[in-house]
């Protein structure tokens, strides 16, 4: 159930994102304030999209790769 409300978070943290985007590029034009929400959204997926930048199964005071 733990997964279920991490998808459900992160799905509504991309809407907000999205949402924000799309205000301040079409209804209040803020070019800066797009500029850095979709940076954002970039970065987010490029790690969400690249399994090397995550580490999903390391405990404390254990090294996550071979020497």
């Amino acid at each position: 159930m733990n997964k279920v409300w991490q998808v459900v978070v992160n799905v509504g943290l991309y809407a907000g994102l999205l949402w924000m985007a799309y205000r301040s590029l079409f209804v209040e034009f803020d070019p800066w304030f797009a500029f850095v929400v979709l940076f954002l959204l970039l970065i987010s997926l490029v790690i969400s999209l690249t399994p090397s930048l995550r580490a999903p199964r390391v405990s404390p005071g254990e090294y996550p790769y071979d020497d």
